[in-house]
């Protein structure tokens, strides 16, 4: 859709390994958006910028320049959300809902960042004119666009952007840079234009009535208080103290919302040492200079710190509605949310988060009279099992089977997944590896090391790498290596060698080296009584653990298949592991897919780490002595239309994959049916059953 040609010295001054004229024109969006955004605002001010040239006025130059200071920064609000939309368009990381508007992102967005970095005395005088016009009601429609917190609104805002946009202005404003280079330059964005339609929410959501409203008409009604534990990375981050640099954003979310994209562009030196963790103790990091106060970063209460993350992009939102609509409220639900960067045994240091998470379940135990149906989605699930060990050890051997009806796991990595340990040993996964052209963007202001060492930082990452060495991940029970290096197959206990060895720990690493060592190498629980580890070092650890005694408890697993999913990395040594990561994704390896062997899952979580433990793990009496039923119930993926011509970006009312099924139809039907009361049958679709019979669970 957009190809520039333009010769680099005339028009584009990034850095050299930027061979491609469109990386050169996403990186220049972001550094020159407050030029950008005053020239599009000029209008409001009563400035033209043909006038200011011809009368050359003190006031009128003093006028320019109060304006460049008012407007700097919504100018990064606005073409950086323009840029991540038209990055995500190419390659979605997170598909969010964005609509017909990314339109305007993709085709347009780009071209106006010209606008905004070319020396205005360089372009004529009525495509300058053209393109200020465009580019003012672009902007606002733009910004409305990003401030819509449900679908509904979204799709609201999308009907006033046709009513309001200049069609023509637009158009005529892409076509005009051909008058700069003639014959070189095709935005795409006129072809577009005719066929733009708003999309009906049934597009977006699937059926016009919500679940939740049609099951109780169907008599359904609350009945266990709900507990709902979110994944990693789902729950906003507001900053509480921190630098000069970033306290403007007091209470505000760093991570989550457009304030983080806000903070991320203005100072992203700033950003990252605030989202990172000491790599020492794994807490609270000093402030720079003067390191006389920590950087306190805490994370979001209350069902908004997940039922969306940013604009129109929901999580927990629709679960949130649908349990409404047959009752359930504040006084029945909760969202236990968490800071996800920290360690599961650090977040009960420093927040008393297990603490807090017994108390308010022993509150809606009371208040409802009825045990409490956890529903916990990606590592939530991981979170809550080691909540189970806890509670048990600490508390009352007795608690989980006095306060708990059921635990649904929706998605969760119980045995860890391949992208965990990539990220940590390279700083890239797969989603970084097959973003294309935005990989650049990303790599030039957070380069792999950088990003390793974000990661590293946050110690719940490690909870979730695979977890049971090569007794479960090995190539004989899933036909795929988990590493491949220099043309070899790496056994598993290889491959946890090169990121941690009983030879050498990574400084970053050292706050966790139990974990790394003995934690996630265990399989079975008898591994885990040997009596020179601590009894903790292994909660995190499914295979190595034993369930409570709660007879009457009972457990499902619910989540996707059907979605290409990371098994296999290939590796390359590619740096000194000082300026850059030792090791890195060896990306010409296994076309298409930028280094990755791929097999059946929910495109995050491989099936054997989703279903491994329900079908097999916990039959075995050494770790389910009460004999807790465990139900699997997949759900084939089946997306719906995908694209901005489609009305949505995410993968529809059927969607499979691992965040998008937090908003499949019939997913939110069986939840409903077991937190008031029912049952759920097992259904499997996949080949979990052939590959659980070749895990020799001995």
């Amino acid at each position: 859709m957009l190809h520039v040609e333009h010769d680099h010295q005339k028009t584009c001054k990034s850095p050299a390994q930027f061979n491609s004229a469109v990386k050169r024109c996403l990186l220049h969006t972001v550094r020159r958006a407050p030029r950008a955004r005053v020239m599009a605002d000029h209008e409001k001010e009563g400035i033209r910028l043909r006038g200011e040239r011809s009368a050359g006025s003190r006031s009128t130059r003093q006028k320019s320049q109060d304006a460049l200071g008012a407007d700097a920064d919504r100018a990064e609000r606005g073409f950086l959300s323009n840029l991540v939309v038209s990055a995500y368009l190419r390659r979605p990381l997170l598909s969010i809902s964005l609509s017909y508007p990314a339109i305007f992102a993709l085709g347009f967005g780009c071209s106006l960042s010209y606008y905004g970095y070319l020396r205005p005395e360089q372009l004529p005088d009525p495509l300058r004119e053209r393109a200020r016009v465009a580019s003012n009601t672009f902007f606002r429609a733009f910004d409305e666009m990003m401030s819509s917190d449900t679908v509904d609104s979204l799709l609201r805002t999308t009907s006033r952007m046709k009513e309001v946009l200049d069609l023509q202005a637009l158009s005529n404003a892409t076509l005009g840079f051909t008058d700069i280079v003639k014959n070189r330059t095709s935005l795409g964005v006129k072809d577009y234009l005719p066929d733009w339609q708003v999309p009906a929410i049934s597009q977006v959501l699937g059926k016009s009535e919500r679940v939740g409203i049609r099951m109780a008409r169907e008599g359904k009604v609350a009945k266990h208080p709900v507990i709902m534990v979110p994944g990693i990375i789902t729950t906003g981050l507001e900053l509480w103290d921190g630098e000069d640099c970033i306290k403007n954003y007091f209470r505000q979310r760093i991570w989550g919302t457009t304030t983080m994209l806000q903070a991320m562009v203005r100072d992203p030196d700033c950003w990252v040492r605030h989202m990172s963790l000491n790599t020492t103790t794994g807490l609270d990091p000093l402030q720079q200079p003067h390191f006389n106060r920590t950087i306190r970063v805490r994370p979001s209460q209350g069902f908004e710190s997940a039922d969306f993350f940013i604009g129109g992009y929901w999580l927990w939102g629709l679960m949130i509605e649908s349990l409404a609509d047959v009752g359930y409220d504040q006084n029945s639900m909760y969202m236990a949310s968490y800071d996800w960067r920290l360690s599961f045994e650090d977040m009960e240091r420093r927040d008393w988060y297990f603490t807090k998470l017994m108390q308010q379940i022993e509150t809606l135990v009371k208040m409802n009279r009825e045990k409490a149906a956890i529903v916990a989605h990606s590592m939530g699930g991981n979170l809550f099992h080691y909540f189970m060990q806890w509670v048990t050890h600490n508390v009352h051997p007795n608690w989980v089977h006095n306060h708990v009806h059921s635990v649904i796991l929706i998605s969760s990595p119980l045995l860890g997944l391949p992208k965990a340990y990539f990220s940590l040993l390279t700083g890239d996964n797969r989603d970084f590896a097959t973003m294309g052209t935005f990989s650049a963007v990303v790599n030039h202001y957070f380069g792999s090391k950088t990003r390793r060492s974000l990661w590293r930082s946050c110690s719940s990452l490690s909870m979730i790498m695979p977890i049971g060495g090569n007794a479960v991940w090995g190539q004989q029970v899933t036909g795929m290596p988990l590493v491949q290096a220099q043309g070899k197959n790496l056994t598993v206990e290889e491959a946890y060698d090169l990121l941690a060895s009983a030879r050498h720990v990574p400084r970053d690493l050292q706050r966790i080296e139990a974990w790394l060592l003995q934690g996630i190498r265990a399989s079975t629980p008898i591994e885990a009584r040997a009596e020179h580890q601590r009894k903790d070092t292994t909660w995190g650890n499914a295979l190595a653990t034993v369930l409570p005694f709660a007879p009457q408890m009972k457990m499902y697993a619910l989540y996707g298949v059907g979605v290409s999913t990371e098994y296999t990395g290939a590796l390359e040594a590619s740096g000194d592991d000082v300026q850059r990561p030792k090791y890195g994704i060896d990306r010409e390896a296994h076309a298409p897919n930028a280094g990755f062997l791929l097999g059946d899952g929910d495109y995050s979580c491989p099936v054997l780490s989703l279903g491994f433990m329900c079908t097999k793990g916990w039959r075995n009496e050494a770790r389910n002595p009460a004999r807790i039923p465990c139900t699997v119930r997949e759900y084939k993926d089946k997306p719906g239309p995908k694209g901005v011509m489609s009305g949505s970006l995410r993968g529809g009312p059927s969607s499979g994959d691992h965040v998008d099924i937090l908003g499949n139809e019939e997913l939110l039907e069986d939840l409903i049916s077991l937190v008031v009361g029912g049952r759920l049958g097992t259904r499997v679709v996949s080949d979990l059953a052939e590959t659980a019979a070749r895990w020799n669970d001995g």
